[in-house]
């Protein structure tokens, strides 16, 4: 099992964005394990964010989502499939997929999914 203590953490134990995180989030979930983290934006907001790949699905999907997508969940916000290909999709657009509005704390969470999809392809690769 993975040890927690091997995610970048601020002082009070919350996942906060870098690469140690990215890459394990990365490699959990392309071993098919979803992974809910309680990440801070740094700046005093919290978020529990799920990531879940190569989902297992059955009849039509609708609402632009894949069973090939990035998985993000955002607890009490919204969810949403997001392209693996694209892997510097723009703050709003996530903003508005997963109900969090344009701001920092938007912004902060774009870079952990983009640094997500990035090491997805790196591990991969």
């Amino acid at each position: 099992m993975i040890e927690q203590a091997l995610l970048d953490m601020d002082d009070y134990g919350e996942v906060i964005n870098g690469e140690k995180t990215y890459e394990i989030i990365a490699k959990t979930i392309l071993n098919g394990i979803p992974t809910l983290i309680g990440w801070t934006d740094g700046r005093g907001s919290h978020l529990d964010v799920m990531f879940n790949l190569q989902a297992i699905g059955w009849g039509t999907l609708q609402r632009g989502v894949k069973r090939t997508d990035l998985l993000v969940a955002v607890m009490s916000r919204g969810a949403f499939g997001f392209e693996m290909d694209d892997i510097d999709t723009h703050p709003g657009y996530y903003g508005e997929k997963l109900n969090m509005g344009s701001n920092q704390t938007t912004d902060k969470l774009a870079e952990l999914i983009n640094g997500v999809k990035k090491s997805v392809q790196h591990v991969h690769d």
